[in-house]
């Protein structure tokens, strides 16, 4: 297991979490705080939304996480997880 470098690198917000997300009538309105915006792979935001799923009610939000990302990453967060683990 490991990230491979075959991924798209795409612009993104870099730092999409529950606090970013402004929600109206149940959908999502616009997206705030784009102060770590850049050019990261494609799993960027899937991975690091995901490390602070413990912690934020995503239903309260009117959404869910899986709506939010068109594709899944799980193998990039596992390993995105223990890499974090070990420092």
């Amino acid at each position: 297991m490991g990230l491979s470098e075959d991924h798209e690198i795409v612009f993104t917000p870099g730092d999409i979490a529950a606090r970013n997300i402004l929600i109206r009538e149940g959908r999502i309105a616009a997206i705030i705080d784009w102060e770590f915006a850049g050019w990261y792979p494609a799993y960027w935001e899937y991975v690091f939304a995901l490390r602070g799923l413990d912690n934020v009610d995503w239903n309260t939000l009117g959404t869910q996480v899986p709506s939010l990302f068109e594709e899944k990453y799980d193998q990039q967060y596992l390993a995105v997880r223990f890499i974090l683990s070990l420092s």
